[in-house]
């Protein structure tokens, strides 16, 4: 009985089957899926050393000033809430980050320039983009969150039940690698969408 190859089909029915081949083929899929790259970048970046308490310390808050100025790409503000060409980051109470921090000032996120201030009443932050809440301030976090509540201003943590208590997102260590909580219900409250492929990397996302 005769059987035939798809190469070696003869004239018209050999390019009908070769066109029905590619066809249906599927697709190929991309390469580095954009879920896939920020988990890549999330994890690399939050592997901390074994090493002198000290030095974790001051290793630990390299990488988390590395997550909030990243934390900035995956979220959207209202129109209304970046005016100036000027992205100020905050950090209202005790500074852990050693000059960390710093390092950030002159990057750019959206199109804008980054400005670190260091405030120690949430009054003078009202005008901030990002505001790091420190776990000095844990005692003021209910009338720190009504100050600044329904505020464009994206807040962050790394205080044991600061997302239960409102912040918006909040950095946990884990067998030393630094994860997050995110709220999504209190960002939505002040009109921050925090993109859904950061939500897809979160230990914890909470909506209510």
């Amino acid at each position: 009985m005769y059987q035939a190859t798809q190469k070696g089909l003869p004239g018209a029915e050999g390019r009908i089957r070769r066109h029905a081949a590619r066809r249906f083929a599927k697709p190929p899929r991309p390469a580095f899926p954009l879920l896939l790259i920020l988990f890549l970048f999330f994890q690399v970046q939050a592997i901390l050393p074994f090493s002198a308490e000290a030095a974790m310390s001051a290793e630990e808050y390299r990488v988390k000033a590395a997550f909030i100025l990243n934390f900035a790409g995956f979220a959207d503000w209202p129109d209304s809430a970046l005016p100036d060409g000027i992205f100020t980051i905050g950090i209202l109470g005790s500074d852990p980050f050693e000059g960390a921090m710093d390092a950030l000032n002159g990057k750019s996120v959206k199109g804008r320039k980054v400005r670190v201030r260091r405030y120690n009443d949430a009054e003078d932050a009202r005008g901030v983009d990002i505001l790091y809440i420190s776990p000095s301030e844990k005692r003021a976090l209910p009338a720190i969150l009504r100050t600044l509540h329904n505020r464009p201003i994206l807040t962050v943590g790394d205080h044991p039940g600061f997302a239960r208590a409102g912040v918006m997102i909040n950095m946990v260590v884990i067998k030393k690698r630094v994860r997050f909580e995110i709220n999504k219900h209190t960002a939505q409250q002040s009109g921050i969408r925090i993109s859904s492929q950061l939500m897809k990397l979160a230990k914890e996302v909470i909506d209510q």
